[in-house]
C-alpha cells in the first residue's frame, strides 16, 4: 500500500503557517490557540501509521458471452486487521455499462470479517475485455494520509457479436451430396421418406418394409431422398468502418450479421467459410459442425480494419475457400470503392452472390436520420445498379438489423445472367 496526502494537508499547512504569522505579529497566544488542533492532527498522521491487511477475491462469470449477456462480478473481501472506512471500486471499460449493483464501496470491517458486493455488467460491443483490477483507498484515523492499493485479479472475458433473428431464408442453388437439410429429388440415403420398391440384392434388412412384405408374400424395402448439403461463403468488408469505436460500427454490424448467417447455415448443416477481405486478407475454409461454429466465432472477434492503400486480388485467393456454386454473402458499407472489384470478380465467375449493405447513417446515430438514410440509399442504389440489373439480390439496412429484409430479397426468383463481365 502507499500513502497518498490529501489536499487538506496542503490547507491545514497554510492555516497553521498564518496563525503562527499572526500571533507572532500581535503578539497574542489567541490566534495560535485556534491553529493549535491543525498542529495536532498533522502530527497525529504522520506518528499512527498502522497497515491493515486484507484479503480479496474476485470471482467473473461467465467469461463466455455474447453482446448485451450481463456479466456477474463478485468481489469478496476479508479482512486480516481491523480496517477503517475504506473504499474500492472496479473500473469498468469504456465499452461496459453497469446494469445491476454499484461498482463503487464504501465499507469499514472488523478482525475476521468477510463480506461479499455483486455487480453485473453488460458489453455493447464485441471483443476481449479484462475484468477485476481493483483499486482501494484506506483512510486511517484522521484520513490525511490514505493508503491506496492496487489489486490485479484480472481475468478475460470474451464478448461474442449478437445474434440477430432470422426467418426461413432460401435453399442456395447449388448443392452437394451429403448429410443435410435439403431433400433431393432422387432416392438414396436419407431420413425422408420416398416410397417402397421390391428388394434387390444387397439393400439392408433394416429397410425392409414388413406390413407390405407380409401382404404381397415378397420383400419390399423403404425408399428414402438423399440428402444434401452446400457451401455458403460469408465475405466481410474489413477495408474501412464508420461509427462510434465504444459503441458500434459498421463493421460491428456486420460481424453481427455474419455471425447469424453463420449460425443459421450451419444448423442446416451446411458447409461454411468466412472471408475477410481488406488491407489483410485472412479465411477459413468451409465446413460444418460445431467447431467450425466456434472457429468463426473467434475469427470474427479478432475482425478489425487494417489501413492500407493496396486490396488483395481475389483471385488469389485458393478454390478451396471459394468453391465453384458457393453461397456467397457480402457483408459491406461500400464506404471504400476497392470492394467493387472484388464484387465484379464473383459475379463474373457465376458465383450465387448476395449483397448487404450496412449504413453508416445507423452506426453514427445522427440527428439529421431521415434525411441522411435517404440520401445514402439514392447513392448506394445509384453504384450499385449494374449488380441490380443483373438480378443481384441487395439488402439496403433501413433498419437495425440489417438482415430484416433478407427473406424477401431471396425469394423474389430473379433470373441472374451468370458469369457476365461488368
Amino acid at each position: 500500500m502507499q500513502r497518498r496526502y490529501q489536499a487538506q494537508n496542503y490547507l491545514y499547512f497554510g492555516l497553521l503557517l498564518t496563525g503562527l504569522l499572526l500571533s507572532a505579529m500581535s503578539r497574542r497566544i489567541e490566534p495560535l490557540c485556534m491553529v493549535l488542533p491543525l498542529a495536532c492532527a498533522l502530527v497525529c498522521s504522520r506518528l499512527a501509521r498502522p497497515v491493515p491487511v486484507l484479503d480479496i477475491d474476485v470471482a467473473i462469470t461467465p467469461t463466455q458471452a455474447f453482446e448485451g449477456d450481463p456479466i456477474t462480478v463478485r468481489v469478496h473481501v476479508r479482512a486480516e486487521t481491523d480496517i477503517p472506512p475504506m473504499e474500492f471500486w472496479h473500473p469498468l471499460p469504456p465499452e461496459a455499462t453497469c446494469t445491476a449493483g454499484a461498482s463503487r464501496h464504501l465499507v469499514t470491517l472488523t478482525r475476521g470479517e468477510e463480506k461479499t458486493f455483486e455487480h453485473q455488467v453488460t458489453f455493447v460491443r464485441r471483443g476481449e475485455y479484462t475484468l477485476g483490477h481493483l483499486y482501494t483507498r484506506i483512510h486511517p484515523n484522521v484520513g490525511l494520509q490514505p493508503l491506496l492499493a492496487e489489486h490485479l485479479c484480472e481475468q478475460t472475458c470474451r464478448i461474442y457479436p449478437q445474434m440477430l433473428p432470422l426467418n426461413r431464408l432460401m435453399p442456395p442453388w447449388h448443392t452437394h451430396i451429403s448429410f443435410g437439410h435439403y431433400v433431393a429429388r432422387s432416392a438414396g440415403e436419407g431420413v425422408e421418406f420416398a416410397g417402397i420398391r421390391p428388394y434387390n440384392s444387397g439393400d439392408r434388412i433394416r429397410r425392409i418394409h414388413w406390413p407390405t412384405s407380409l401382404k404381397r408374400q415378397q420383400m419390399y424395402v423403404n425408399e428414402y431422398y438423399r440428402e444434401h448439403n452446400a457451401d455458403v461463403i460469408l465475405l466481410l468488408d474489413t477495408l474501412i468502418a464508420a461509427g462510434h469505436p465504444h459503441q458500434g460500427t459498421t463493421l460491428d454490424i456486420s460481424v453481427r450479421a455474419a455471425a447469424s448467417l453463420a449460425s443459421y447455415y450451419l444448423r442446416q448443416k451446411d458447409r461454411v467459410g468466412l472471408v475477410s477481405y481488406g488491407g489483410v486478407c485472412t479465411w477459413i475454409q468451409p465446413s460444418s459442425g460445431q467447431q467450425q461454429w466456434y472457429r468463426i466465432l473467434d475469427a470474427l472477434l479478432a475482425a478489425r480494419t487494417h489501413f492500407s492503400y493496396h486490396s488483395k486480388d481475389i483471385t488469389l485467393i485458393p478454390p478451396r475457400v471459394l468453391p465453384p456454386g458457393a453461397l456467397i454473402f457480402v457483408l459491406t458499407s461500400l464506404l471504400d470503392r476497392r470492394i467493387e472489384t472484388a464484387l465484379n470478380d464473383l459475379v463474373a465467375r457465376a458465383f450465387q452472390l448476395v449483397m448487404v449493405v450496412v449504413s453508416p447513417v445507423y452506426a453514427m446515430g445522427s440527428r439529421h436520420f431521415e434525411g441522411e438514410s435517404r440520401l445514402w440509399r439514392l447513392e448506394t442504389e445509384a453504384n450499385l445498379h449494374k449488380f441490380h440489373s443483373l438480378g443481384v439480390p441487395i439488402i439496403l439496412q433501413d433498419a437495425e438489423n440489417p438482415l430484416t429484409h433478407l427473406h424477401e430479397a431471396l425469394t423474389r426468383r430473379q433470373v441472374w445472367r451468370r458469369g457476365k463481365s461488368l
